[in-house]
């Protein structure tokens, strides 16, 4: 954390402190957690984590009192970090930044790792499979993992029809400037553009890129429709990100309230599931309204990309210890 980054974090938790922790409890409130999330107030993940305060609030009887703060007002994600470490926040959803810490918890989004929705919940609601992506946080950060809620699939948007493997193999695809992303878009052919996403829409526009991947939340709300005709609906990465709360607050709680933050996060991400889903499926019908064509490969078009799979994934097995056999057994899931 930069010392600017710091200093932003200890002003505002001291204001929060003057202000006193109310909320709907405040007068009962024994003791106040507070939320740091990087989206905005209306993503379905900030649902979520409403959805969690409320839970808390009403399962607690008033006796902890939840303070959200989402839309990155406590500061970037990479602030919540050693803010988590130091306790001036309870509890975060920083998103893939936490792989700093943890590497494995970055194995989620691995390239072409869950089929469906109904895949990626099953395996992301199950400690089975979760438990192992969390391991040593708590031990050596004293950070434990709550869950893991859902973003959503990432899908193409072209402005010319993408019919199969070879049409996509001669487009310029932007992509975050992230190792594995720029790994992935070589592996299915692509040349990949690490462009910055406030510059998307005009290179987009400008045709310094002929494509670019997201969720279909995003090429909505960043209003991509308006520079892009098609979108391909490869689903080829799959978005999470895991709700972090600082131990000792925890290990402060009584035990009735440390079950009360555990099955309340264990509903809320149930909730977010369901809630994540919906807000794909309105997405997707915004952009139809808008004459975009929604294009879902056939057969061959998926084989084909999927033979890129052990290309794309390589960076992952290599830089993160333990992905691949946790990527085998995901996959062997039925």
């Amino acid at each position: 954390m930069t010392k600017q980054g710091f200093f932003k974090i200890a002003a505002l938790v001291m204001v929060m402190l003057l202000i006193g922790g109310s909320g709907a409890f405040g007068a009962k409130a024994k003791y106040t957690l507070r939320i740091a999330s990087i989206l905005a107030d209306t993503d379905p993940e900030t649902l979520g984590l409403k959805k969690f305060k409320e839970l808390v609030e009403s399962a607690s009887q008033g006796k902890i009192a939840v303070q959200l703060y989402p839309n990155c007002q406590l500061g970037a994600a990479g602030n919540y970090l050693d803010s988590l470490r130091r306790g001036m926040i309870q509890m975060a959803s920083p998103g893939s930044v936490m792989a700093q810490l943890q590497p494995l918890v970055a194995a989620p989004e691995m390239p072409f790792l869950f089929r469906d929705w109904a895949h990626a919940r099953a395996v992301l609601t199950d400690p089975a499979y979760t438990d192992q992506l969390a391991e040593g946080l708590l031990e050596k950060h004293g950070i434990r993992t709550l869950g893991f809620a859902p973003r959503s699939f990432r899908v193409m948007t072209f402005n010319e029809p993408v019919k199969n493997f070879e049409d996509l193999q001669k487009k310029r695809l932007r992509v975050p400037n992230i190792p594995f992303y720029i790994k992935f878009a070589e592996a299915v052919g692509t040349s990949p553009v690490a462009l910055p996403f406030s510059e998307l829409f005009s290179g987009l526009e400008q045709k310094v890129v002929d494509g670019q991947e997201n969720p279909y939340a995003t090429i909505r709300s960043s209003k991509l429709y308006e520079v892009q005709k098609y979108v391909v609906e490869t689903n080829h990465i799959f978005t999470t990100h895991g709700w972090y709360m600082n131990e000792k607050f925890f290990s402060k709680l009584p035990n009735d309230l440390q079950k009360v933050i555990l099955d309340s996060a264990d509903k809320a991400i149930k909730y977010t599931f369901d809630i994540s889903i919906e807000a794909e499926n309105e997405a997707k019908a915004f952009l139809k309204g808008k004459g975009i064509n929604i294009l879902v490969p056939d057969e061959a078009f998926k084989t084909s990309i999927l033979s890129a799979k052990p290309a794309a994934r390589k960076f992952f097995y290599e830089k993160y210890p333990g992905s691949q056999a946790w990527a085998e057994r995901v996959d062997a899931l039925e």
